[in-house]
């Protein structure tokens, strides 16, 4: 029998804690993977060359494509297909990596005026102002809250003598 250093026996690890171990490093190194959702619509490679310029209308571009993920009724309108791609590493929030738009513009006549692919720099951030109103008069802490209603617990009815 083999015997450590401090003249014990050594134990072998048997198959089970092997197994588990082996689970727990994998396990772990799973979950810092990224995690990729694509959202919106799909878009194939030869999307945008089967819409003609001055021959497909609105419905036709409907037939082709799909419902569009938004529209505008703005100059003779438009359809927007809108895709985009978020990444999300283990604990933070989901980050916005690609995005593509294809923006289809009518005239007056309901025919294709113009086709447009915008991708995610072609965006324009905006910045997400917060604000708060102040309340009127003083604010208290949640211990001066406590101590102000003290003595103020009754039904603001008659005192108990029925006078």
């Amino acid at each position: 029998m083999k015997m450590n250093e401090q003249g014990k026996p050594l134990r072998k690890m048997t198959t089970l804690p092997r197994l588990l171990m082996a689970g727990l490093v994998a396990g772990s190194m799973m979950a810092c993977a990224p995690v990729v959702d694509q959202r919106g619509y799909v878009f194939q490679d030869d999307i945008a060359e089967r819409i003609k310029i001055g021959q497909t209308d609105i419905d036709g571009t409907r037939q082709l494509l799909g419902t569009p993920t938004t529209t505008s009724t703005l100059n003779g309108g438009a359809a927007y297909y809108i895709h985009s791609r978020f990444v999300t590493e283990s604990y933070r929030a989901p980050k916005e990596v690609d995005r593509k738009v294809l923006a289809i513009y009518f005239n007056e006549n309901r025919l294709v005026r113009d086709v447009a692919i915008y991708g995610l720099e072609d965006g324009i951030i905006i910045p997400i102002v917060a604000r708060t109103t102040e309340t009127q008069g003083q604010e208290l802490s949640v211990i001066g809250q406590i101590f102000s209603n003290l003595g103020r617990f009754g039904d603001g009815g008659s005192s108990a003598d029925g006078l």
